[in-house]
């Protein structure tokens, strides 16, 4: 018996004609006899079918007659099928095993038509397709065998009718089935391309199936396809079908539209509305896959269409077809390059085909272009590409003055969500002092929001967006960005402002979302009464379009709109809730007496809830009355104590924490912590007042609002009574605060933009009406506690001093230019207290200390706060500042950076000297510094001669102006651009160490808005405010060291610090339309899918192999990887494969390695490996210069029109490569080895015109690879 190869393999088809010659010989008991030798083989095996048993069986069955062996043969491979459904390439087999005798073929394929048949009636029956596990799994295996008789193709007559497709069709949908299904109809779509041989009866044999009867049946097949069978079954599904993940739906949906357009067929599908509707959910709902399936849905349909399409999301008029055909083509390549790609780059560079997407110009729908914006700004987007689309989207907006039409469903379901993420109002947050705090992005988004609803073009739809945007908010529940819902309210208010009243008219369902929307849960206070606001004034605004609504609970809603009017009562202090009115009045308490003994008989209810803040008030001004006496003091520690345990109970609220410092620190209690004669003092009141000082501080540093009133109590008590200072934590509180001064936190930023919003509505409603006063407040009050300082308590500055300037003289180099514990505030600092903590016997560790600083540090405004200090150390102590010039003279120069400070440093010694020898020595050192090769040397030098010499003519110290050179190198640096307009950089400011010694040019001055700005903690305002309310409260503080200034307007008004730690990305500027830049090509053959099984699918297209062993370098083997893979190689070989995990191969490779099979050859086996492939039939071809190489892609010329073939044998090679091929390619250096040549087929190499004879092998291989393809891509 000669062997049966599988179907497909060298020598296959002449073995099974010599076995049908052989059978057709035999008599029938012969034949008996070998089909029972097969039977009894095929029913031994146990594990599916045996193949080549199986095909024996049905070699040996005759034409005609034996119905019980045909009957036998169907039973068992029908049974068994179910085993073998999940290996494709065996059912593949034994389809063709099968389709070799048609009357077997045929029995088998009715029988699978009459079972789905079966189960699809089932199926449409049962409720929720509950069908028979055992069914399904034979339903999944006869499906699949369906399949793989498909992608034998038109070489073997196929069992199809109307009834197969139908019930084909009816399956589609079902959740188990549906990938089975959609596989099956795609192979066969694939299979109609040409004409088929149909199978109609089990009688029917292969030889009676002429060609036209081929034809026929094709054409009776397509036309089933393309009528209304699969169509009327894909509009029945429910769209949340098309929602999931139904990419092979779609692929099947697309080879239908493709086939149409190949059969020049016109499809009613595409006249039907449904078609385009189920259309954008694939686009809306589906991965990278599907999208590219719909974008060759939506191109293949207009080319379709045989007459004009006019639905809702689709119009196309056939006399303008190029037109449309033109423009939807570049609406694919946008949709393709922005949601597909996704290269930012790329992204930016579409913005102007955007925009003229949505131009009057335009022939594409609006809805296509929602679907395209509504994909861009889908979450499984990366953030980068959606910022640059959705920014884009909202500046159009806000420059068209209004969206187009159809725009209100997009701006709830695919702005919206995007619009309102949190990151892009934290990221676009800005604080200005003298600024309103705003987020740039938040004001967009409302100013989106009003002109959208203010440009609609109806008043139904303004009523649907206005209507969609608070349903977008509620659907939400909670699961949104709390501060984008005030400017979501706030843009809505806007549009109905600028309306006609008449056009404010809104229904009922919108007026009742409002209702709900003011009732909102878990907004911050402000935010809370903002959002009332907005919606209490929009009710307002539509009410007066259309007076007959009413809506439950109004009433309430204007009475609490009032009250946020009129009310002036500071929302510090809570106000007493209902239910403590039962309480006893508070306002009769005059004593500490009679609010202990109330205390005790409410049970402690008194200072309970919304009353604990009441209650601080009346103790307050039961002790601005008068010092208790002694009896009363034991009273006051129960009272206090009351209160600190109830605070903690109640976690510390907001009106709890206000309430707090005040009281604790009150003048009287301090002056009772004063009094050592009083054990009760050092037992009890000064323990718990520390306790509370230090529990307030921490809580301060995640509430900036306690700082203001923690710090104005704190600040007044060691002012007024200076031994609170050494009684108290001062120095910890001191150093922590400066050391790291809070600053607000994002979410409360926003909090103070919503104060600012609302007070532009109500004047009375402002940031200090709920949280009083800002936190800079704090800030001046402890400079101004470190500059009046008291003399008796001057130890503590000191150890303050000392525990600041530690961590800057010990740093080490090298020292980042920016690091998390130094700040400005702490250097500002120090320069206010060392007015007051050195004095001449620690001056010289002081300037020391400094001096190490200032050499290490590297960040300009620290050097310039740092210098300024030196220099007041010597001012103060002039005797230190001989050192200065002897230091200069022998300071390596080495470091740059450190002369320039030494030179700085000596001329601001000059300022205050008024002595003309050192300012004679420090000009004559500057002359020489002035032609320092060292550029930071030099321009320091030539910055400072002239300051020096306007001293000089100032003081008539001629030595100095009378010096001809000194005159001339004045005269010379004077002309100079760089002097006359000065880089405006910190270091370029002039400073003068004493007259500059103010708190306003320390804390204000312009060295925080140069180069990267800085926070202002205190301004001039902040100051006076403070010693205006010393001086109401008639406090005797101590004087102030350094004065206040005057502050140069100018200077404060360009200082804004930000909180932008992230640039938003803002629209790209305007570009002229240019070509698309794309990664990948869109060619719609590409989608269409492979037949064939799974071993044939993944063959690699380009049937050669490249052999890069020689190669050492990993970058040119990543190169030679991205090639390969790029190109379908069918495989790379390379010395060894470690090459592969290193940087320098992935860097170029990129992932194509992860691809392409990559295989180790080592170069002692190239040769070996070599003669064994042309056994195999390959051609072996090296890429080298060579005597006898052919120039690649030339043919050999012979004579006129006369070349030699490849075939042919000449001394020179041809330089066309042949189909079945290896590459070889040679080393960096060596080129192809000898052994190597020796063993190759022929040598090519590549024509250059240029001096340079080699190429890099990466491009070498490149360009041969590319060659192959121009010669053999495409050829059958």
């Amino acid at each position: 018996m000669v062997h049966h190869d599988a179907p497909g393999a060298p020598g296959g088809h002449r073995a099974d004609s010599l076995n049908d010659m052989l059978f057709d010989h035999l008599t029938l008991d012969a034949r008996t006899t070998i089909f029972q030798h097969f039977w009894e083989q095929s029913e031994a095996c146990t594990t599916g079918i045996d193949l080549d048993a199986l095909r024996g069986c049905v070699r040996i069955l005759p034409s005609s007659g034996q119905d019980v062996l045909y009957a036998k043969v169907q039973v068992a491979i029908l049974n068994r099928m179910p085993q073998e459904s999940h290996n494709a390439d065996r059912l593949y087999i034994i389809a063709d095993i099968c389709m070799a005798n048609m009357r077997l073929g045929s029995s088998i394929f009715c029988h699978i038509h009459d079972y789905l048949k079966r189960i699809s009636l089932i199926i449409r029956d049962i409720k929720n397709n509950h069908v028979l596990e055992e069914d399904l799994r034979n339903v999944i295996a006869y499906l699949n065998f369906i399949k793989s008789s498909y992608w034998w193709g038109p070489d073997r007559p196929q069992y199809i009718t109307h009834d197969v497709i139908q019930v084909l069709v009816d399956l589609v949908g079902h959740h188990i089935l549906d990938a089975h299904v959609q596989d099956t109809l795609s192979a066969l779509i694939s299979l109609t391309k040409s004409p088929v041989a149909i199978l109609r009866d089990p009688e029917l044999t292969y030889s009676s199936c002429s060609t036209s009867s081929s034809k026929e049946g094709t054409a009776a097949v397509r036309e089933a396809l393309i009528g209304q069978q699969l169509w009327t079954r894909l509009r029945d599904l429910p769209l949340t079908y098309f929602g999931q993940e139904s990419s092979k739906c779609f692929r099947t949906w697309f080879q239908w539209c493709h086939h149409a357009t190949i059969w020049n067929t016109d499809l009613d599908a595409i006249y039907d509305p449904l078609y385009w509707s189920i259309l954008r959910v694939g686009f809306l709902s589906g991965y990278s896959e599907q999208r590219k399936y719909c974008l060759g849905i939506l191109r293949l349909s207009i080319d379709i269409a045989c007459r004009d399409i006019e639905t809702p999301l689709m119009v196309v008029r056939i006399d303008q077809r190029s037109r449309y055909r033109a423009q939807y083509g570049k609406y694919v390549s946008l949709y393709q390059t922005i949601v597909l790609d996704r290269y930012v780059n790329q992204v930016q560079a579409c913005l102007p085909d955007l925009t003229n997407l949505l131009g009057t110009s335009s022939v594409i729908n609006p809805g296509w272009t929602m679907v395209l914006l509504s994909s861009a700004l889908n979450p499984k987007v990366q953030d980068g590409v959606r910022k640059v689309v959705g920014n884009w989207y909202m500046d159009f907006i806000a420059n068209a003055g209004g969206p187009v039409i159809e725009h209100e469903q997009f701006i709830v379901e695919g702005l919206l969500p995007w619009a309102t993420q949190g990151s892009l109002f934290t990221s676009s947050l800005t604080s200005y002092r003298g600024r309103a705090t705003c987020s740039t992005h938040g004001d967009i988004l409302a100013d989106v929001i009003s002109r959208s609803v203010g440009g609609m073009p109806t008043q139904v739809s303004r009523r649907n967006l206005f209507a969609g945007v608070l349903q977008f908010v509620l659907d939400r529940n909670g699961r949104l960005f709390q501060y984008s819902i005030v400017y979501l309210l706030k843009g809505l208010m806007l549009a109905l402002k600028g309306l006609p009243t008449s056009c404010a008219d809104m229904d009922r369902h919108g007026m009742e979302l409002l209702g709900q929307v003011s009732r909102l849960p878990g907004l911050p206070e402000i935010a809370s009464d903002l959002c009332f606001a907005y919606c209490g004034i929009l009710m307002h605004q539509i009410l007066e379009a259309n007076p007959s609504l009413t809506v439950p609970g109004f009433e309430e809603m204007t009475s609490r709109l009032y009250s946020l009017q009129v009310q002036n009562t500071h929302a510090l202090s809570s106000p007493i809730r209902e239910a403590d009115l039962s309480l006893p009045d508070l306002q009769n308490i005059t004593t500490v007496q009679q609010f202990l003994e109330s205390l005790r008989n409410s049970a402690h209810r008194l200072i309970q809830g919304s009353s604990f803040a009441h209650a601080c008030d009346i103790l307050i001004n039961i002790l601005a009355s008068g010092c208790p006496n002694r009896p009363e003091l034991k009273n006051i520690v129960e009272i206090l104590e009351a209160l600190w345990d109830e605070a903690e109970r109640q976690e510390f609220r907001r009106p709890v924490a206000v309430a707090i410092p005040a009281l604790f620190f009150h003048r009287e209690l301090i002056q009772l912590c004063e009094d050592t004669t009083n054990e009760a003092t050092d037992e009890a009141l000064t323990p718990l007042l520390i306790k509370v000082m230090n529990r307030i501080r921490e809580l301060s540093e995640g509430r900036t609002y306690l700082l203001s009133v923690l710090v104005g109590s704190v600040r007044n008590a060691s002012l007024i009574e200076h031994q609170t200072i050494s009684r108290f934590p001062f120095e910890d509180f001191l150093f922590q605060f400066i050391n790291s001064p809070p600053l607000p936190k994002k979410e409360f930023l926003f909090e103070i933009a919503a104060g600012e919003m609302l007070q532009s509505l109500y004047a009375n409603r402002s940031y200090e009406f709920y949280y009083g006063k800002r936190e800079w407040h704090a800030y001046a009050g402890v400079i101004d506690l470190l500059n009046r300082f008291p003399e008796s308590q001057i130890e503590t500055a000191k150890r303050t001093l000392r525990r600041l300037i530690e961590p800057w003289r010990i740093q080490k180099y090298p020292v980042p230019v920016i690091s998390r514990w130094k700040n400005a505030f702490q250097l500002q600092c120090m320069l206010v207290l060392t007015e007051s903590c050195i004095s001449e016997s620690d001056a010289s560790w002081y300037l020391e200390s400094f001096m190490a600083a200032l050499v290490l540090e590297a960040w300009p405004r620290y050097r310039y706060l740092l210098e300024w200090i030196i220099s007041r150390i010597y001012y103060r102590f002039p005797f230190l500042v001989n050192r200065i010039l002897s230091d200069l003279i022998k300071l390596d120069e080495t470091v740059p950076i450190h002369t320039a400070s030494l030179m700085k440093l000596a001329v601001l010694a000059a300022l205050f000297l008024h002595s003309e020898e050192y300012t004679l020595q420090l000009v004559t050192q500057l002359v020489s510094f002035s032609a320092n090769p060292k550029i930071q040397i030099r321009h320091e030098a030539q910055w400072n001669f002239p300051i020096i010499w306007e001293l000089a003519e100032s003081k008539n110290w001629t030595s100095i102006t009378s010096n001809p050179a000194f005159s001339a190198l004045n005269d010379y640096i004077r002309k100079l651009d760089k002097f006359s307009n000065p880089p405006p950089t910190i270091r370029t400011l002039k400073l003068d160490a004493v007259r500059d010694y103010t708190l306003v040019n320390i804390f204000q001055g312009k060295y925080l808005a140069l180069e990267t700005p800085d926070h202002q903690y205190a301004t001039y305002e902040d100051f006076k405010d403070i010693w205006e309310d010393d001086l109401r409260a008639e406090y005797n503080v101590p004087p102030a060291r350094i004065p206040l200034g005057v502050p140069d307007h100018l200077s404060a008004n360009s200082i804004a610090v930000s909180n932008n730690h992230e640039a938003m990305v803002g629209s790209a500027p305007d570009f002229t339309p240019a070509p698309l830049q794309t990664k990948t090509g869109f060619d719609l053959n590409i989608l269409l899918p492979n037949g064939g099984p799974p071993s044939a699918v993944q063959r690699r297209p380009a049937s050669v192999v490249l052999i890069a062993s020689l190669i050492d370098n990993p970058m040119n083997l990543g190169g030679l990887s991205r090639i390969s893979e790029s190109f379908g190689l069918e495989a790379l070989y390379i010395n060894d494969l470690k090459h592969t995990s290193t940087k320098d191969f992935q860097s170029t490779a990129v992932t194509s390695h992860k691809h392409l099979p990559i295989r180790e050859l080592r170069v002692s086996a190239v040769p070996d490996f070599l003669l064994d492939m042309r056994k195999q039939g390959y051609e072996i071809v090296a890429i080298e210069q060579t005597d006898r190489s052919g120039i690649l892609g030339e043919d050999i010329p012979l004579a006129d029109n006369v070349t030699i073939q490849k075939e042919e044998h000449t001394n020179k090679s041809s330089g066309t490569l042949p189909r079945k091929c290896v590459l070889v390619l040679g080393s960096e250096k060596g080129g192809v080895s000898a052994e190597v040549l020796a063993v190759v087929n022929r040598c090519v190499e590549i024509r250059t015109v240029g001096v340079t004879r080699s190429l890099n092998v990466q491009t070498a291989g490149g360009i041969a690879v590319y060659e192959w393809w121009r010669e053999w891509g495409g050829k059958a």
